[in-house]
């Protein structure tokens, strides 16, 4: 069955060869003109402040808050901030980390991944809202929706079973080069990654669509495979801005199949369940894209 369906994928690959090529182009173009610039910097500066303990401070600082209205362990402040900070897959990494250290329970893990789910800001701002929009007052709209429905998202599913553990200090004895060295590898380690996935995925959309021709108009919904095709896709639609947003805020939170074969690579713990975990996703979408719109027709931000 396996050989069959390889082969299959082969030949494919090899009838479509001049559109997937052009495809992998698309791909690194974007990587490397709107994804990149907007993670490179930002992953650099997280890792430097995860290695001198910053983060451990504001834990101290918004513990209260995680246990008294997310209703998680103390430690959790720590996913929570770090995932608005740098955006995911990398939140199932720190989750993951504290679950490892026995920082954080298994209903912890369960309950951080349902609603700890942020896009990169500044890919948001930087790639959606001037690149692919060309309007920073729709990117800020769209990445205020995104973080709300986030934390919405954690309310609504707030449950007892608090198992307050002990943050555990370690003590950093590498001095300021070796860090930033370090920092510098595991982004560009992270950035490989990232790339040979949004190819992968891209190739996957190309045969799709030299099988299934899809309008241009309604390409957009390769954004639940991949995300940046389908928000590139999205702005080059004819539909309104406003629709646009919408849109953009629904494909973001949802996260596409890709980041959600990211996250549970990363956290590979079969006790964790795919299905809540996606229709936990289905549901930030649906907040977001409500959201994107109130705030839009509201005029908060005119």
């Amino acid at each position: 069955m396996y050989l069959l369906l390889f082969t299959l994928l082969i030949l494919l690959i090899l009838s479509n060869s001049y559109d997937i090529i052009e495809n992998i182009r698309f791909s690194f173009s974007v990587c490397v003109n709107n994804v990149f610039p907007s993670l490179i910097p930002f992953m650099i500066l997280s890792n430097i402040i995860i290695n001198y303990d910053f983060i451990e401070e504001l834990s101290d600082i918004f513990k209260n808050i995680m246990v008294k209205i997310f209703k998680v362990s103390k430690n959790c402040s720590f996913a929570l901030i770090m995932s608005m900070l740098s955006g995911t897959p990398s939140n199932a990494k720190y989750i993951n980390d504290l679950y490892t250290n026995n920082l954080i329970t298994l209903s912890d893990v369960k309950k951080c991944l349902n609603f700890c789910h942020f896009t990169n800001p500044i890919f948001i701002l930087g790639t959606i809202g001037l690149s692919f929009l060309g309007n920073k007052k729709i990117g800020l709209v769209i990445l205020i929706s995104h973080f709300l429905s986030s934390i919405i998202l954690g309310l609504l599913n707030k449950k007892e079973d608090i198992n307050d553990l002990s943050f555990i200090h370690k003590k950093i004895n590498k001095n300021f080069i070796n860090i930033f060295k370090d920092s510098i590898k595991t982004t560009i380690d992270t950035l490989l990654l990232i790339l040979g996935i949004i190819t992968s995925c891209i190739i996957i959309t190309c045969i799709i669509d030299n099988i299934i021709s899809i309008d241009m108009n309604y390409k957009f919904v390769y954004g639940l495979l991949e995300i940046t095709q389908g928000l590139k896709y999205l702005s080059l639609s004819n539909l309104s801005i406003e629709i646009k947003a919408i849109i953009s805020s629904f494909i973001i939170s949802f996260g596409g199949l890709c980041i959600h074969a990211q996250v549970f690579t990363i956290i590979d713990n079969k006790k964790i369940r795919y299905i809540p975990y996606f229709l936990s996703r289905l549901k930030q979408a649906i907040i977001s894209s409500i959201l994107t719109y109130l705030i839009i027709n509201i005029g908060i931000l005119n």
